[in-house]
């Protein structure tokens, strides 16, 4: 007993000082960055090459162990996307968002799909097609939060980043049973369950998001115009993310999509000038989120393994960007979106 005590220490006091070293170099980095004209997020990459791959600061045991870090990072980045979605503006462009965003992630997914056929086999071309549709929600937030952006475009490409979290899942769940079916590794996989089971993750997180999100929202309610305002909404909005996160990796729902529902359901329950509370509450604290996940996200890359695909690697990377290009244009096309919205989503 008392050696795991020892152990347990001893692992915790890893983590905690590895996560300062990533915090202090993400920084740096993202600072230098900015000196040369470049993305904070281009920095925090960098630092992350640098701790992982490049000096072995970290080894691939030890950023595996720092995934807790990064899913409360995506869970704050997720609540942060669920914030921005008030059923006001939904009313009028939600049909519209919810076009594009099957339509662009169906055309990347074809595309990949179609372009690695030339170079590998039916069963991987699916797999890596689904990947592709997925869409990550925190560069997208980090430069709404750096820029204060607002407009057409920022209500546009909110949702759908969110929204494209639902699709991707549904997309990954049906064709990576479908994949593994052609490889010939389960003759039986493909029937009802290919369905169920991502509309089960989707469903499972709605559920605990909404109450996540009820009770949260109810809470924040409750909190009177006084001085302590500011410091229990914060509490709130902490105690939302871990807790919808936490639930949604425990029962096996989606750790982007649950955070999000939360959001979504608290920023429809509260006034407009507790949302501009919440709302700077949340940007108060996200950059030093942003470095954290951004960091660990760099260390994690292998290069061996971006090496060893090849043709591969470079095909999909191309065929993705066209597909996800090609995609949005032919979604907004559709649905008549403005000029601008068409050119630059």
């Amino acid at each position: 007993m008392i050696f795991s005590i020892v152990n347990f220490t001893e692992a915790s006091t890893v983590i905690i000082v590895n996560v300062g070293v990533i915090l202090l170099l993400g920084f740096v980095f993202g600072k230098i960055a900015e000196k040369f004209r470049l993305p904070a997020i281009t920095g925090y990459l960098i630092a992350g090459l640098i701790l992982g791959p490049i000096t072995h600061f970290l080894t691939i045991d030890e950023t595996y162990s720092l995934n807790i870090v990064s899913d409360i990072s995506l869970g704050f980045i997720a609540f942060q996307v669920g914030n921005e979605l008030w059923f006001g503006k939904l009313k009028k462009t939600g049909k519209n968002i919810a076009i594009i965003t099957i339509v662009q992630a169906l055309t990347t997914t074809s595309v990949v799909f179609l372009s690695l056929l030339l170079f590998t086999n039916i069963s991987v071309a699916l797999i890596l097609g689904a990947i592709a549709a997925a869409t990550a929600p925190a560069p997208i937030m980090m430069l709404i939060n750096k820029y204060k952006t607002k407009g057409e475009l920022t209500d546009t490409i909110v949702p759908i980043v969110g929204l494209d979290d639902a699709v991707g899942v549904i997309l990954f769940s049906v064709l990576l049973s479908l994949g593994v079916n052609l490889a010939g590794s389960n003759s039986s996989g493909i029937g009802v369950e290919i369905i169920l089971e991502p509309l089960l993750e989707i469903g499972l997180s709605i559920v605990i998001g909404v109450l996540v999100g009820l009770i949260s929202g109810l809470a924040i309610k409750t909190i009177t115009n006084n001085v302590e305002r500011r410091e229990k909404n914060l509490d709130v909005i902490i105690i939302t993310v871990f807790v919808s996160t936490g639930l949604a990796l425990l029962l096996g729902g989606s750790s982007i999509l649950t955070p999000m529902i939360a959001g979504m359901v608290v920023t429809n329950l509260i006034n407009k000038d507790t949302y501009i509370l919440e709302n700077e509450n949340i940007r108060f604290f996200i950059p030093t989120i942003m470095i954290a996940f951004f960091t660990i996200a760099g260390a994690e890359l292998q290069f061996g393994v971006v090496f060893s695909a090849g043709l591969i690697g470079i095909s999909y990377i191309i065929a993705r960007s066209i597909g996800k290009i090609f995609g949005s244009y032919l979604g907004t096309s559709i649905v008549k979106s403005s000029p601008k919205v068409k050119k630059y989503l």
